[in-house]
C-alpha cells in the first residue's frame, strides 16, 4: 500500500458571518489512526468534507500527500470517506454497493469482498431499512472501501455501535494502519475512541486546541484532589475561595480541586477551620482534560 498522509494548512472556512474553520492546521500520518476530536459544533464535520471536495474552502488547503481531492486521478483509490448518510431502505446492502461500483469503477464481486470485510456476509441480502445504527455504520465503512483506498476518513464511525462493534472496529482500523493505512476518525467523545486512536487533534470553535500523540495527551492530565465535608455551604465558600476556577463543587459535601496536593489543600482547609471528613489525591481523568481543552476561550484554564 502506498502510503498517504493527510495534511491540513491553514484550512479556513466562513458561512457568511459564521466562521466554522478557523486557520486550522494538523497532519494525521500514514500506519497511525488519528482521532478527529472536538465538541458538537467544533468544526470537525466540515473540515472533513472540504477534504474531500465536499465543501469549498475559504482559505487554506487539504491535501493527501500533495494533491487535493480534486487532482486525484481516481479519488477513491486513494480516499475512502464515511459521513453520516441516507440509505435507501428498500434496497438490499449488496444492491446499495452495486449502484456506487461503477462510479468508483470496480465490479460486483468487490461487492461482496467488502462486505466480508466489515463482517455482513449474511446481511448482504437484507434490506437496509431493517438496519440497526451500527449495521448501517457498517455499511457506510463498506462504502468507503470499495475503491481499496490508503486513506479512511470517517465521521463518527463508532457512533450506534455496541461493545462488540467497537471492538471489531478498533481490530479492523488498526490492521488497516499496520498496513500503510492512514485513519482520519472524527468523534465528539474522546472516550469513544480513546483506545483506538494512536494521535489525537483536537478543535473547538473551528480552532486547533491540542495536537500530539495519545500518550503525550495523557502526560498532560493534571492532579487533583477530593474533598469531602459535611458542612455543604461551609466547603463551597473554601473551595472556591481558595481555589477559584480550579474548584468544582461536585455535589453539597464533595469537592474536586485541579492542580493541587493533599498536602496543600489539608493545609488550606486546617487554616480556615474547615472540618474535612475526606482528602483523596486523584488525578484529572482523560476527559476531564479534553472537556478543559475544549472549554470556550473566555472561560477556558
Amino acid at each position: 500500500m502506498e502510503q498517504q498522509a493527510i495534511e491540513v494548512r491553514g484550512l479556513t472556512k466562513r458561512f457568511g458571518a459564521v466562521t466554522a474553520v478557523d486557520d486550522l492546521t494538523f497532519t494525521a500520518q500514514p500506519g497511525r489512526v488519528t482521532g478527529f476530536l472536538g465538541p458538537n459544533g467544533a468544526g470537525k464535520s466540515t473540515t472533513l468534507r472540504i477534504l474531500v471536495g465536499l465543501v469549498a474552502p475559504t482559505a487554506g488547503q487539504a491535501r493527501f500527500g500533495g494533491d487535493d481531492y480534486a487532482s486525484l486521478a481516481r479519488p477513491a483509490a486513494t480516499v475512502g470517506a464515511h459521513f453520516e448518510g441516507a440509505f435507501h431502505p428498500g434496497r438490499t446492502a449488496r444492491d446499495h454497493l452495486r449502484v456506487y461500483a461503477p462510479v468508483v469503477g470496480v465490479d460486483d464481486a468487490r461487492c461482496d469482498a467488502v462486505l466480508a470485510m466489515v463482517g455482513m456476509t449474511e446481511a448482504a441480502g437484507r434490506r437496509v431499512g431493517g438496519f440497526s445504527l451500527g449495521m448501517r455504520q457498517r455499511l457506510g465503512l463498506a462504502t468507503a472501501l470499495l475503491g481499496d483506498p490508503r486513506v479512511l476518513v470517517l465521521d463518527e464511525s463508532a457512533n450506534g455501535l455496541d461493545p462488540a462493534g467497537i471492538r471489531w472496529l478498533r481490530s479492523f482500523l488498526r490492521e488497516f494502519a499496520d498496513g500503510g493505512g492512514t485513519v482520519l476518525l472524527s468523534s465528539h467523545l474522546l472516550s469513544e475512541v480513546e483506545q483506538t486512536v494512536d494521535d489525537v487533534v483536537i478543535i473547538a470553535e473551528g480552532r486547533l486546541r491540542h495536537e500530539s500523540s495519545l500518550d503525550e495527551l495523557r502526560a498532560m492530565t493534571r492532579p487533583g484532589v477530593v474533598l469531602r465535608s459535611p458542612d455543604a455551604a461551609a466547603l463551597a465558600a473554601f473551595a472556591r475561595g481558595r481555589f477559584g476556577e480550579a474548584a468544582t463543587v461536585e455535589t453539597a459535601n464533595r469537592a474536586r480541586i485541579a492542580g493541587v496536593t493533599a498536602a496543600e489543600v489539608g493545609g488550606a482547609a486546617f487554616a480556615d477551620g474547615l472540618e474535612v471528613h475526606g482528602l483523596t489525591e486523584e488525578g484529572e481523568s482523560l476527559e476531564d482534560l479534553f472537556l478543559r481543552l475544549t472549554a470556550p476561550m473566555e472561560v477556558a484554564r
